[in-house]
């Protein structure tokens, strides 16, 4: 089982050198408590030192399993199903500079609330059109750097599209690409699936998913609410699944005893 957690470095807003020190203190941090990765959330990931990233990583043995987008929609609300061609446009060329980084570290690239939420200036045929086409400019560029796509159904409150895994699925099937794959995560799973049917789904399509994200219900450490992680993962571990498992929580009380307690909670399983 290999684990990691979600972590941004704020390369917008410090120096670089600032940036070298905080990679470096989670990847020994983390490294103590057993992590095998750590999930980046970027905001642009052209800013990170690219050289010393890889090197410190490398020291600690510390994966990069994958790289975040959402904060370019939070941030600059750029989206690729928006009717706005320059907003797709910019969106597009944000992506690209992901994959560029992923190719580089070994990485894969989640699709998230990039996909943005749709305007009541637009009907939703158009965005989905626009999202599936995206999509596939995407793949191009991911084919040619070699980099994975993680599509991520995120529940309806956050997002008009792919809200469940059934969802994500047709949409991987339109965009019929090697290089878009499906990664779940336990809360938007509990808010949009059948928690009966689930199982089976999973069971259904675990070929295709290359990414976990745990959190429980109360989007908090996994063990703090009601969702069955033994259950999920046991399913998943049945199917030969050898990808990572990314803690993305809320990080309250703090960065350092999420991290603790939720690797704890996890082993403790014995899965």
């Amino acid at each position: 089982m290999k684990i990691s957690i979600v972590s941004s470095l704020n390369e917008s807003s410090i120096p670089e050198t600032q940036v070298i020190e905080k990679f470096e203190d989670l990847c020994s941090f983390l490294s103590q408590l057993g992590y095998d990765g750590i999930e980046l959330a970027l905001l642009e990931p052209e800013k990170i030192p690219l050289k010393r990233i890889i090197e410190i990583s490398n020291s600690y043995q510390m994966k990069i399993p994958a790289l975040g987008t959402g904060a370019t929609y939070i941030r600059f609300k750029y989206s690729i199903g928006s009717i706005e061609p320059s907003i797709r446009s910019n969106a597009l060329h944000r992506l690209k500079k992901y994959i560029e980084l992923a190719s580089r570290i070994n990485s894969k690239v989640i699709i998230g609330l990039i996909r943005g939420r749709y305007s009541y200036k637009s009907n939703l045929e158009i965005e989905k059109t626009n999202i599936v086409n995206s999509l596939k400019d995407c793949c191009k560029i991911a084919e040619d750097a070699g980099v994975i796509l993680l599509l991520e159904p995120i529940n309806r409150f956050e997002i008009d599209s792919c809200n469940t895994i059934k969802e994500s699925i047709k949409l991987i099937e339109e965009v019929n690409s090697d290089y878009l794959k499906l990664m779940i995560d336990s809360f938007h799973m509990h808010l949009e699936e059948d928690p009966e049917l689930i199982w089976t789904e999973l069971d259904s399509y675990h070929s295709l998913i290359q990414h976990v994200h745990l959190a429980d219900d109360t989007r908090r450490a996994p063990g703090t609410g009601h969702i069955n992680f033994k259950r999920l993962i046991g399913v998943l571990e049945k199917n030969n699944y050898n990808e990572f498992y990314s803690f993305e929580t809320i990080m309250k009380p703090s960065f350092e005893k999420i991290a603790k307690d939720s690797i704890k909670y996890l082993r403790s399983l014995k899965i």
